[in-house]
Parts: C-alpha cells; structure tokens; sequence
C-alpha cells in the first residue's frame, strides 16, 4: 500500500476548495447580471454551480456577501485595484512606461471576454437597482485610481495643485478604456477587426499611450511649464486636490 502524504492531501483539499468557490463566484456573476439580486436565490446558484447550498454560507456568509464578491472582486482584473495604483506611481517608471502600465492593466482583461460581459451586465444592473456597491467602488477603488493618475500628471508637470483641468485631464485618460471595456459589442459590430487582429490588445494599449502622451505635451504647452517625461524622484510629494476633491458623494436611499 502506497503511504498517504498530509501535505499533498492538504494541497489537494485546498485546490478543490478554491475550485469549488470559484465556480460559485462566478456562477453568481452570471446570474447575478442576467436577473439582478433580488430574482436570483441562493438555491439556483449554488444547483448551477454544481455545489451544495451549504458552501455559499461556508465562503461568503451569505447571499449579500456573495453578491459583494461577485460585484467587487473580478473589477481587481479590470485594473482597479490597488496593483494599478501602485504600479502608476512607481518613480522608477518613466511617464510612458507609466502610462503604458495603467492601460495594460485595465485592459488586458479583454482577452477574457465572457468576464467583461458580466461584469458590464451587472454594473448596469447594480445602477438600476442599486445596493450601494457603485458608491463604494467609486470611493474605493475609481476614487483612488484617480488620484493616483493626477499625482503622476502633476509629478511630471512640475505642479504643486491639482486644479480642475488636471482633474478633468485624469478622468478623460482614464475614461479612454471604457468604450473598450463597458462596449465592446459596439466595437465588435462597427470595428471588430480593432479587437480581433492578432496581438490587439497590445496593440490598444500602444496606441493609448500615445494619445495620452500626446495630451499631456499639450498640456504643458498650453501651461507654458516643461513636461518631465523621465523617471520621476522617490522623495516627489504628491500634490494636494483641491477640498471638493476629497469629499465623497452621499449615496442616494
């Protein structure tokens, strides 16, 4: 008889165990996005999952924690995590290449083209028939992406405040992704070859880059400062927004 070996068991169990939630998550997303919170139960979840009931309580609590998981986790592929803001600021990059991270990032999730369309479908949702997860991905996780693209266009402007037209030049670099994330069926009907050549998305965010660049050398000209396009200082202190900036919405009840 062969000896049986704990840490190989061990590592087993923990495979099938993940395995076993990720299929609820993303099982959840489906049908979270295609009939909304209310009308999807837990019962139909976890039978489509092909899991007992039980698991839903075992790795989300409950049904309000496994929306959540399924609202919040998969926007960390979108390139609103963390990973996104971290890699924009790192002053060893210079402003391209820091550009070019946070394009990848946000788009490289297009290669996973069921995942998009899921995640699209219940954002509309959740803004039809909110919970109050928008509000808290906003402040969370759009909020801070923001922020981090504002303190590297002031690093590289040389400024010490982030007035209102830095402000609305860090929101239009960022909203460039979302016609390529919220409506790829629109570029796939007008442009599929755009999504469909080989190494597209590479290619989208080259192309992203550049535009971008291209904004920011004529925002400085238009402010008459010179744009540091090179590695930026480790000891650089971000620049303060102005208070509206700061303050987070209410959400609506």
């Amino acid at each position: 008889m062969q000896p049986e070996y704990p840490e190989a068991i061990a590592s087993s169990a923990r495979s099938d165990s993940q395995q076993s939630r990720e299929r609820l998550l993303h099982t959840a997303l489906r049908l979270f996005a295609e009939q909304g919170f209310s009308k999807t139960s837990t019962r139909a979840i976890a039978q489509a999952a092909g899991v007992n009931i039980s698991a839903i309580s075992y790795y989300f609590g409950d049904k309000q924690g496994l929306y959540r998981s399924a609202f919040l986790e998969p926007m960390e592929l979108l390139g609103e995590g963390p990973e996104t803001q971290a890699a924009m600021l790192d002053p060893q990059l210079t402003l391209q290449q820091a550009l070019r991270q946070m394009y990848w990032l946000r788009l490289n999730v297009l290669q996973q083209d069921d995942l998009v369309q899921c995640c699209v479908r219940l954002h509309i949702r959740e803004m039809l028939e909110p919970t109050g997860l928008r509000q808290y991905e906003i402040d969370t996780r759009i909020r801070p992406l923001h922020q981090a693209l504002w303190e590297l266009i002031c690093r590289h402007l040389g400024l010490a405040d982030a007035d209102v037209g830095i402000q609305r030049l860090a929101l239009t670099l960022i909203g460039m992704t979302l016609h390529y994330i919220a409506l790829q069926d629109v570029t796939r009907s007008v442009s599929p070859q755009v999504l469909q050549q080989p190494d597209a998305v590479e290619q989208l965010v080259e192309d992203l880059t550049r535009y971008a660049m291209a904004m920011l050398r004529d925002e400085a000209r238009l402010r008459q400062c010179p744009l540091d396009e090179q590695a930026g200082l480790p000891d650089w202190k971000p620049a303060t927004p102005p208070a509206w900036a700061l303050v987070a919405e209410t959400p609506h009840a």
